[in-house]
Parts: C-alpha cells; structure tokens; sequence
C-alpha cells in the first residue's frame, strides 16, 4: 500500500534521489525508482504535496530537458511496460476462467437433469450411459 504521508528522512531521499537524476524525469519513472532504490512505496499525488519534492522535480526537469534518455531509465520503462502487459494478461486470463467456470456449471447442471430424467425413464438412462462410455473411449 502507498505511504500516504513522508516523514522528513524520506523527503530526504526523494529529494537527493531527484537531483542526482540522468535521463528522462516523470513522475510514474520516479515513483517506480523510489519504490525499487528506496523501498518507499508512494505515489505521484502524494510527492506532489510536498512542496520540496515538487520544487525538485521541477527544478531537475528543467536542467534535464533536452537530454537524451539514460539507458537505466529506458530498461525501467520496458520494465513498467512488462507490468502492464502482465497485468492485462492477468485480467485476460480471469476473464477466461470466469466464463470456462460458468460453462461448467452449466454443463453439471444438464448432465445432472438428464441423470434426473433417467431415473424415471430407462430409456434416456440408456442413451446417457451410451453417450458417456463413448466420451470415455475418445480420451
């Protein structure tokens, strides 16, 4: 869970970790090398309210501007962009088994209303065993 408030050692860190920063500066680039470099776990509307976070990163965003992204920043965004994809895939797959666990109870429930119906008629019992034995062959 994001820190909701910073204490003064942490702003701290932030700060240096700003200054000290080479390539491109945003907030989701910075809020992701807070959390890996310092285990601090915040978000961007969280720095944004401290007044010396904010002043930093605009500062350092301005005597960035024009650089070239760092190779470090370019391996962190490919790294963020590999969470995305495995969380859409992630929420692809829940989907998936959603729809496969409603297709099964739909399925228990007809085979359980056919075996119903075959206790009082011998003949759809028949052609429920019929079927059933030939599934089992085909595996």
């Amino acid at each position: 869970m994001a820190t909701k408030s910073l204490n003064t050692d942490q702003q701290i860190s932030i700060q240096a970790l700003i200054s000290s920063w080479e390539g491109k500066l945003t907030w989701d680039l910075l809020v992701a090398k807070i959390e890996s470099s310092l285990a601090i776990t915040t978000t961007r509307q969280t720095l944004d309210k401290y007044l010396n976070i904010k002043n930093e990163y605009k500062d350092r965003k301005r005597s960035l501007k024009g650089q070239p992204v760092s190779a470090e920043n370019t391996e962190l965004l490919t790294y963020l962009q590999k969470d995305i994809d495995l969380a859409e895939k992630a929420i692809q797959l829940e989907a998936e088994l959603k729809v496969a666990k409603d297709e099964i109870g739909y399925l228990q429930a007809f085979i359980q209303k056919i075996a119903n119906i075959g206790q009082s008629d011998p003949n759809v019992m028949t052609i429920f065993q019929r079927a059933m034995r030939s599934i089992e062959e085909s595996k």
